[in-house]
């Protein structure tokens, strides 16, 4: 027979946790019901996700697709201007370039308020600054769109309303110049060209610089005076550059040195060019030696920067009047180089000449 202390023992053991007597056991359906809630969830956040991802990689080919019609357009239309000097031509070519590119399955069509014209200059830091309106016009700006408001509209999205945004509207800016200038090279053809065969070192500067100016994207016209104790003018603006190597080539060197006579020969030349409403007007001028025949040349300059002409000039070898040619440079808001020989000489042509052949998109 059992003692009351051994069946107290025994129901102890039967009920392993008093505490947990007569409470519902969970069933594991509970456990299923709640991760399904939580699967339907995350499976609408992912479905969101994916649809986010698909209108954000269409608005960048959108982007991608109007930035390339509207740098076709720009480019068409300052290749126009550089060729026929004349905005409305221009601006009906970048419009038949614009709609022959489609951005989102749709021809872009732009206007000609969708067109600028102006003036690009270089600045300090590098960079060109487009100005509009101002002249020489040498650049256009063409602003591409596609929103509400433009010829294309805007551009739909695929996923887009279910968060409230129907429509992509992009906007893209190109700016393309065409840097066109009329150029006349002033050359030094006195009798001191004669020592140290100076002469032989300019005519193979003016060769490098010729063929320099034969592979630029655009068509320059050039012209050719000289001076000794008389100066003429040689060569009208022309696109046949060889007839620059040509003359020089056949150049007779003696006489004096006349400058300002040069100068004067030069702005004759130019003045008869294009039109400086679209034609940057350079003058490149070279001496080696003194002035000592006709007026200041710093007076012939003030007259042909007065008339739009930009003046480079150059001396070249021990005696020429460098603080003069400095002057000269400084009227004509241009450069002023120095060469002490032959190769020198040909390294300062080269370098106006590819400072004068440049294009710039922006």
């Amino acid at each position: 027979m059992q003692s009351p202390d051994a069946n107290r023992q025994a129901v102890t053991k039967h009920v392993a946790n008093p505490s947990r007597v007569g409470e519902p056991r969970k069933s594991p359906g509970g456990r299923r019901g709640a991760m399904l809630v939580l699967l339907c969830v995350m499976m609408f956040a992912f479905v969101a996700i994916v649809a986010f991802s698909v209108d954000v990689a269409y608005m960048n080919l959108v982007k991608t697709e109007l930035r390339t019609a509207t740098d076709a357009a720009s480019k068409a239309a300052s290749e126009n201007l550089a060729r026929t000097q004349n905005i409305a031509s221009a601006t009906a070519r970048g419009i038949e370039i614009a709609n022959e590119n489609l951005v989102a399955n749709r021809r872009l069509q732009l206007s000609s308020s969708d067109f600028e014209f102006g003036r690009s200059d270089l600045q300090p830091s590098g960079a060109f600054v487009f100005q509009r309106n101002a002249t020489p016009i040498n650049s256009v700006r063409v602003t591409g769109q596609r929103t509400a408001g433009s010829l294309s509209g805007s551009v739909g999205l695929f996923f887009g309303r279910a968060m409230g945004v129907s429509a992509f509207e992009p906007v893209e800016t190109c700016t393309s110049t065409y840097i066109q200038r009329d150029i006349v090279l002033v050359l030094d053809r006195s009798g001191s060209m004669l020592d140290d065969n100076k002469f032989r070192d300019l005519r193979n500067a003016v060769r490098l610089f010729v063929n320099i100016m034969k592979d630029s994207p655009v068509e320059e016209r050039v012209g050719l005076a000289s001076y000794s104790t008389d100066a003429t003018e040689d060569i009208a603006l022309t696109t046949n550059l060889d007839l620059i190597t040509t003359r020089v080539d056949r150049m007779v060197f003696s006489g004096l040195t006349n400058i300002s006579g040069g100068l004067d020969s030069g702005r004759r030349i130019i003045a008869n060019g294009r039109s400086p409403m679209f034609v940057e007007k350079t003058i490149i001028l070279m001496t080696d030696g003194l002035q000592n025949r006709g007026r200041a040349a710093r007076l012939a300059a003030q007259d042909a920067f007065s008339e739009g002409s930009t003046i480079h000039s150059i001396t070249f070898g021990r005696d020429a009047d460098r603080r003069s040619m400095q002057e000269v440079a400084n009227i004509g808001k241009g450069r002023y180089y120095h060469a002490s020989n032959g190769a020198e000489l040909e390294a300062v042509f080269r370098e106006i000449a590819l400072t004068l052949t440049s294009i710039i998109t922006e």
